[in-house]
């Protein structure tokens, strides 16, 4: 038992708090990492740069 509770705190350990999942893919990186700007709207938004979805959209600041 002790070993699976070691490997869910291994797992939380790998993702920080600024981690970003694509809800389509799964695709996971820092929200500094690879994500895809989408510069043709007035809003941030950033693209999975594995399948193309929205993962973040919200009003410019």
């Amino acid at each position: 038992m002790s070993l699976a509770m070691s490997t869910t705190h291994d797992t939380e350990q790998q993702f920080s708090k600024t981690t970003l999942f694509c809800p389509t893919c799964e695709h996971a990186s820092p929200i500094e990492g690879d994500w895809i700007m989408d510069d043709a709207v007035h809003r941030e938004r950033l693209l999975c740069p594995r399948c193309g979805d929205v993962v973040v959209d919200q009003p410019s600041t």
